[in-house]
C-alpha cells in the first residue's frame, strides 16, 4: 500500500476565479477551463464542454496548466469523480478551475488512467465518499488525497489497465453514436411517415 502522495510528483488544486474570467471571443490569449460539466461518467474529458477563458493580467498559470497522463479529481460537488487528461487535451492550453484537485503521477509507479479507473470504481467512490465532508454539497480537501493509500498492480498490469480504460470507453462512444444515429433516422422516417409522402 502507498499513499498518493508518495506515487504523484505533482499535487494540487485549481485555479481559483481571481485567475481568469469568461470569455466568449477566442482571442490570442485565450484559454479553457476545465469545469465539473467537463468530465464524463467515463473518466474523459469532453471538449466540448470546457469554457473559454481569458488570463488576468499578470497572473501566473504555469502550475495550473493541465498536462498529458495527468488525473484531474472534482473534488466538490454532488458527484465526485475522476478525468484523465489525454495528449489531446494537453495540447489545448487547459488550466482546471478551483473544483479540481490536480495529480500528476510518477509514470514509473502509477499510470492515471489506473488512477481515474479506481476513483471511478464502486471501490474507488466508497473511499472518497469516506474522505469527503458535507452532506448535500460534498467536498474533498488536498491533505486527505494526499493521504490515501492504495494498493498497487504491477506496471504491467496496469497497462492492461489503461489499456481497457480507453477501450471501454471508446466502445460506449461509438454505442452512443450509433444509437442517437439510428433514433435521428427512426425521427426522420416518422415525419415522412406523418406528412404522407411514404
Amino acid at each position: 500500500m502507498k499513499t498518493i502522495e508518495m506515487l504523484c510528483n505533482e499535487l494540487t488544486t485549481g485555479a481559483t476565479n481571481a485567475l481568469f474570467e469568461k470569455s466568449e471571443s477566442s482571442s490570442e490569449g485565450t484559454m479553457l477551463l476545465l469545469t465539473g460539466s467537463s468530465v464524463n461518467q467515463n473518466g474523459e474529458i469532453v471538449e466540448q464542454q470546457l469554457s473559454q477563458i481569458e488570463i488576468a493580467e499578470g497572473k501566473g498559470i504555469q502550475r495550473f496548466l493541465l498536462q498529458e497522463g495527468d488525473v484531474v479529481l472534482l473534488a466538490k460537488g454532488n458527484s465526485i469523480r475522476a478525468g484523465y487528461v489525454t495528449e489531446q487535451i494537453a495540447k489545448l492550453n487547459v488550466i482546471a478551475s478551483a473544483n479540481f484537485i490536480v495529480l500528476r503521477p510518477n509514470k514509473n509507479e502509477l499510470l492515471g488512467e489506473v488512477l481515474v479507473a479506481y476513483f471511478n470504481s464502486p471501490v474507488g467512490q466508497s473511499v472518497l465518499e469516506a474522505a469527503s465532508t458535507g452532506a448535500a454539497i460534498k467536498n474533498i480537501n488536498l491533505s486527505n488525497i494526499r493521504k490515501l493509500e492504495i494498493e498497487l498492480p504491477s506496471l504491467s498490469k496496469q497497462h492492461e489497465i489503461a489499456e481497457l480504460f480507453h477501450a471501454s470507453n471508446q466502445a460506449y462512444s461509438a454505442t452512443i453514436n450509433l444509437a442517437e444515429q439510428q433514433k435521428k433516422v427512426a425521427v426522420a422516417c416518422i415525419d415522412q411517415l406523418m406528412k404522407g409522402a411514404a
